[in-house]
């Protein structure tokens, strides 16, 4: 059947995408509009179809019969050869950038340089127009510094800038979308990025932001469309819904309690591990004590020392000045191999590049801390292996818990999951944990947390580094705030309020040190 017409106020209308993988059905009869100057959330669980929507607009994917589409009016055809010419752009969380360049020089590479005569480049052409856009959209960096040294928010904003200006100079009204941009930044960073997004619908051109921030889609986005099982099952204006309302779509039912019951702080014990003026490139004559039973949660603004901290204690980064030492005496910090030998792990925040092996399987991945368990005469015995890394998964509720299935293929909290299996089957007596829920869903976060609870109760001395003052308020039995490097307020218990934090981090001068 001929689909309507595609309303002049719509940037893009698809209609009745579908997508089969062998046994597994990805995406039904998914229909998805977008209107001119409109930010669209669009969320769901990790294997919800969201990915292979995006991949199927970009042009990866060729969806199944039936399905029709248009951009600004102009026809959709699958597969899509070419998204640019149509006035597509995608930016992953990977950004795409180019490190050793600098951002006149990424600003320009999609789209081409400016020439001037016989010279290949006018790179005074180039500077010229890219301040101009750069202003335009409100991104203060210089355009002459390398990209590899920006702050994750610049090289965010430099990334949306460069798809706008390849776009604009096909001559296209355009689609941004924006696949997990913010997941790897702070809150003020996320806010200094949705304020380019937000710049970008204002001059008429669409953005599809995709965020398991659900604070951040509310915020930012006009319209949320939430995917279920590869299907549509709300889309809901942000002015009339709320966090808890999204979530109960994503899941298909309350959540229920979203955080587990935080702990009693009365109830720690003794000393897990101690730092003594701890100082490193921002960390400034850092001291603190981690109990065994509590979790402690290490906060900040971006920059203040909480993402510096976690590898200074690990032995990752060598500290300038300052020891850390396990609540025995034994000192850490001399190398990540003693660390662990001393029953301290380190779960990094960028779990991708630093917590897994993306093309190895979840067994291969788990078994890594403990191989030379499963070698018998030298020879590997690759069915205890898979054995025991099948009962951890179980156990870690990993989905779906196929030990010979390559990490790559699972979802972000499935990942998280792997990685926490992996460390946490040693029964470690203290966990650094560096952003542990960044970028994964709602439902895969709380049964990332209640595995860090019953750690906890089981003895282990927990130290959560993270932007998210909401989670930190939440599962904390006490909480230090870094400003420039040093502890500028602790709060313990019914003190730690997702406000309280706020000003602190702030630097309110009642709350400073």
């Amino acid at each position: 059947m001929t689909p309507p017409p595609m309303s002049p106020d719509l940037a893009l209308d698809v209609r009745a995408v579908g997508k089969r993988f062998g046994g597994v059905q990805a995406l039904v009869d998914v229909d998805l509009q977008l209107r001119r100057g409109e930010i669209l959330g669009l969320i769901g669980e990790n294997g919800s179809g969201k990915s292979t929507l995006v991949k199927i607009l970009s042009g990866y994917h060729t969806p199944e019969r039936g399905a029709s589409g248009e951009v600004f009016g102009r026809p959709l055809s699958f597969p899509v050869h070419n998204p640019g010419e149509l006035g597509i752009a995608v930016i992953h969380q990977d950004l795409a950038l180019v490190d050793e360049m600098t951002v006149v020089e990424n600003l320009g590479v999609s789209s081409g340089y400016a020439s001037a005569g016989l010279r290949p480049v006018s790179w005074r052409r180039e500077r010229a127009r890219s301040i101009e856009l750069l202003e335009r959209f409100g991104v203060d960096v210089d355009p002459g510094a390398r990209v590899g040294d920006l702050a994750p928010a610049e090289r965010a904003s430099v990334a949306i800038v460069r798809a706008t200006r390849a776009l604009s100079d096909h001559g296209h009204e355009h689609v941004l979308i924006l696949d997990e941009p913010t997941s790897y930044l702070t809150g003020s960073e996320a806010e200094r990025v949705m304020r380019v997004m937000r710049t970008v619908a204002d001059g008429g051109s669409s953005v599809i932001f995709i965020s398991h921030h659900l604070h951040e889609v509310v915020d930012v986005a006009d319209r949320v469309v939430v995917l279920r099982d590869g299907r549509v099952v709300a889309d809901v204006e942000t002015a009339t819904t709320t966090e808890a309302q999204l979530i109960a779509h994503m899941l298909g039912r309350e959540l229920g309690d979203f955080y587990p019951a935080r702990l009693d702080p009365a109830r720690t014990g003794e000393f897990a591990l101690v730092a003594e003026h701890m100082t490193g490139e921002i960390v400034d004559d850092l001291s603190f004590e981690l109990r065994h039973g509590e979790i402690l949660g290490v906060t900040g603004l971006a920059g203040m020392g909480q993402q510096e901290l976690p590898y200074l204690l690990a032995g990752v980064r060598t500290p300038r000045a300052g020891i850390a030492r396990r609540g025995d005496g034994r000192i850490l910090g001399r190398s990540p191999a003693a660390t662990l030998r001393a029953g301290v792990v380190l779960v990094p925040g960028n779990r991708q590049r630093d917590g897994v092996w993306l093309d190895a399987t979840a067994a291969e991945n788990i078994s890594l801390p403990v191989l030379g368990d499963y070698y018998r005469n030298g020879w590997l015995n690759g069915r205890e292996e898979s054995t025991r890394a099948k009962r951890l998964m179980q156990t870690f509720r990993v989905r779906p818990p196929f030990a010979d299935q390559r990490v790559a293929d699972f979802s972000g909290g499935n990942q998280q999951k792997i990685v926490l299996a992996k460390w946490l089957q040693g029964e470690p007596d203290v966990l650094l944990l560096d952003e542990p829920t960044q970028g994964v869903d709602a439902g895969a976060r709380k049964e990332i947390l209640e595995i860090v609870r019953a750690a906890t109760e089981a003895g282990a001395g927990v130290a959560i580094f993270s932007s998210d003052l909401e989670q930190l308020a939440n599962v904390c039995t006490r909480v230090i705030v870094l400003w420039r490097g040093r502890a500028a307020a602790e709060l313990i218990g019914d003190e730690i309020t997702e406000d309280a934090l706020l000003r602190a981090c702030q630097g309110e001068p009642a709350l400073v040190a």
